[in-house]
């Protein structure tokens, strides 16, 4: 058996992974209903929409298998996401890379493979669509064009999903992928006993700059605003605009993502953009930040909550 090498973009793979918040999740039946859509047009026992995670495969969805997770290394799928396009495996006993691979060996008894790469919007790999015989085969061009349109209607309930969760302006999450993805960090960080900072941001001169300036402007101090926030992320931070010239970023584990860190690094790239960028206005901005620590906050809207009378507070003070 061969082990799947990781693709040369892994961590930004990961990260937009990360972002969609699909990790396990199931039972959902925009998925539910292409996997069954999939065994039963190539007349299969199993049909699999999987995403990869750092060491394990999750399974989005499935027909004809009971596992919702299996390991990273010996998953088919890990080496159909290298592909540029689908992977075909007809007889599996015959592939040095999977000859001896648990799951051919063993159950589910895999003998005929046929999976191809699902992106999410941004255009990074999220899993595959594939399906599994137990039982060698051929596979036609035609039933490779046929894998492929699933695997472009997969995609497409990718960038719904996407597009409800994604603020238009800025291209980062809205105030709903927020807390999609926000809670389920926040119960993380919680569960496992570690902190983390919550700041909440509001541009103080975004309405005058409208009024004077028009719409346009505005766009575009948003725009610069938000560029600057996501440069100053790191793994596992989640930044959203809120709306209008309001942001949020949740800071993972204290231990490892320093808060003063974070607003040093945008206040220098501030004041770079400031003076290279010849208005005749400066971008200013108020903040609130509050901490997470011995489970002083049930929920992250409560934390955010508390964070946005703190950011108020500060902006009357200017």
């Amino acid at each position: 058996m061969i082990f799947p090498a990781m693709p040369i973009n892994e961590n930004e793979r990961l990260n937009s992974l990360y972002m969609m918040d699909l990790l396990d999740k199931k039972d959902d039946e925009r998925f539910d209903r292409l996997t069954r859509m999939a065994k039963n047009t190539f007349d299969v026992p199993i049909a699999i929409i999987s995403l990869l995670d750092r060491e394990r495969q999750w399974l989005l969805s499935h027909v004809g298998i009971d596992a919702d997770e299996t390991p990273r290394n010996v998953s088919f799928c890990a080496h159909a996401i290298l592909e540029e396009g689908a992977l075909i495996v007809k007889d599996t006993l015959a592939d040095p890379r999977f000859a001896k691979n648990p799951h051919v060996t063993g159950d589910p008894w895999v003998r005929f493979y046929a999976g191809c790469p699902v992106r999410l919007p941004d255009g990074a790999i999220a899993g595959t669509i594939c399906i599994v015989d137990t039982y060698p085969r051929p596979f036609s061009s035609s039933e490779i064009d046929t894998l492929l349109d699933f695997a472009a209607l997969v995609e497409d309930e990718f960038l719904i999903l996407s597009m409800a969760m994604t603020d238009n302006l800025t291209g980062m999450q809205n105030s709903r992928g927020f807390y999609r993805s926000g809670e389920k960090r926040f119960a993380g960080l919680k569960e496992h006993n570690k902190g983390c900072t919550l700041l909440y941001f509001s541009i103080d001169n975004l309405k005058p700059i409208n009024e004077l300036l028009g719409n346009k402007e505005g766009d575009a101090v948003v725009k610069n605003f938000a560029s600057n926030l996501t440069k100053c992320l790191k793994d596992h931070d989640i930044v959203a605009r809120l709306g209008g010239g309001e942001f949020a970023v949740l800071l993972g584990d204290t231990t490892t993502n320093s808060a003063d860190a974070f607003l040093l690094d945008l206040q220098s790239r501030m004041d770079a953009q400031d003076e290279m960028s010849g208005k005749n206005y400066h971008i200013n901005y108020s903040y609130g930040m509050v901490e997470n620590e011995g489970n002083k906050y049930a929920s992250l809207r409560e934390m955010l909550d508390d964070c946005d009378k703190v950011m108020h507070t500060e902006k009357r003070r200017r």
